[in-house]
């Protein structure tokens, strides 16, 4: 699995859409967002409302990367003929989709990195290496989520409706998982579902680890765990009904 993995990582690296929608959207979001709200707030309010955004966009980036990396490349490469290539080699079904899945997380820490160094850099957001560490390894592990997801939408679409499905996963996450609407501005309905996405868990939890602030680690843990293990089953569900037609 892992030879295979590196092997997708490369194929990622090597496109040039893949800098310019993963890495530089998300950085651009997140300083102009900051920067033209920035006369809005005193001193302080400006370092906790740059903190937070910058959890929520680790948060979108991460998101982005999973869905375009495993979905929108899987869904083409069953359109080439390169997927049909891969049933028939010795790999697994667990390999393959265990291989784009942690080939999509990986994709992502690049994105999630440029994010941070932005907001520390540019938005000048004060945090310590130690925390912001952990943020990361907060971020990475809901990740798993949307990159299991992505692995769904690319064995279950087209090539020609991959990008439209990661699209709609993308703004649901974004939109109902908090990331582009506050929490505390939802109906209370809608803020008790926005709090069991793994999206908004993520940027939650990230925040309070920087910041200090009181978070529940086994929430976010188990909201993690169910969303992850629904697509991962749906995953190889998928691959195998994928694997047969394609035969």
């Amino acid at each position: 699995m892992l030879s295979y993995t590196r092997f997708e990582l490369l194929r990622t690296l090597r496109n040039p859409r893949f800098l310019v929608m993963t890495l530089l959207l998300p950085v651009l979001i997140n300083v102009a967002f900051v920067q033209l709200n920035a006369a809005r707030h005193s001193a302080a309010e400006l370092q906790t409302f740059a903190t937070a955004y910058m959890m929520d966009m680790a948060a979108f980036a991460t998101v982005s990367a999973c869905l375009s990396t495993a979905g929108n490349r899987l869904a083409q490469e069953r359109s080439s003929g390169w997927f049909s290539y891969l049933t028939l080699t010795p790999l697994r079904p667990i390999d393959i989709v265990g291989g784009k899945i942690l080939a999509s997380i990986a994709v992502g820490v690049p994105a999630v990195i440029a994010v941070f160094a932005s907001a520390v850099l540019i938005n000048g957001v004060r945090v310590n290496a130690l925390l912001l560490l952990a943020a990361l390894g907060i971020v990475i592990l809901g990740s798993v989520t949307f990159a299991a997801l992505g692995t769904v939408v690319g064995l279950i679409t087209t090539g020609e409706t991959a990008y439209a499905a990661s699209m709609i996963a993308l703004m649901f996450f974004a939109i109902v998982g908090g990331l582009w609407m506050p929490r505390e501005s939802m109906p209370e309905w809608l803020g008790a579902v926005t709090e069991l996405t793994p999206s908004y868990q993520i940027a939650h939890m990230g925040s309070g680890l920087v910041t200090g602030a009181s978070v529940s680690i086994m929430e976010a843990l188990l909201v993690f765990g169910v969303w992850a293990v629904a697509f991962i089953v749906s995953a190889l569900f998928a691959y195998r009904h994928s694997a047969v037609a394609t035969r």
